[in-house]
């Protein structure tokens, strides 16, 4: 039987998880990078782009982009993406509201948000909001 490891707790779980964001750049980089050397090296779109789970489609639009940007078109443009509905400080009210509240499921943290931010997300979003905000382990015991 093994035991629980200690582990001191001083980065929040929340830094982590952006890190960890952070570093998958950088992992899918390396993997089209690799895609264009296996063309390099005579290989197939279709039998490299199987190699990742992916279709074949994504390979001929990586490709393109490599055809026509080189490296630079691999790394994600400044200003992509969708914002966020609530700003980084109504994330901290709203972390502070899950604890003092003891809100403990997606629908009770779904009526917060909407009453005090006037915003609605899907519950689906909210499970992966909930995680970023490293919430999910208090979510789990139940406050």
């Amino acid at each position: 039987m093994s035991r629980q490891a200690y582990i001191k707790k001083e980065v929040p779980i929340t830094e982590i998880r952006r890190v960890k964001r952070d570093l998958q750049k950088f992992i899918d980089l390396y993997d089209k990078v690799t895609f264009i050397e296996e063309l390099y090296n005579g290989e197939t779109v279709k039998s490299a782009m199987e190699k990742r789970g992916k279709t074949p489609q994504t390979g001929y639009k990586w490709l393109k982009t490599w055809n026509e940007e080189g490296f630079n078109g691999f790394f994600r443009k400044d200003g992509s993406g969708r914002n966020s509905k609530l700003s980084d400080y109504q994330f901290d009210i709203l972390r502070k509201n899950i604890v003092l509240k003891g809100l403990s499921s997606v629908s009770e943290i779904k009526q917060e948000i909407q009453t005090e931010f006037g915003v609605s997300y899907s519950e689906r979003h909210l499970r992966r909001l909930i995680f970023e905000l490293g919430l999910d382990d208090f979510m789990e015991s139940g406050g």
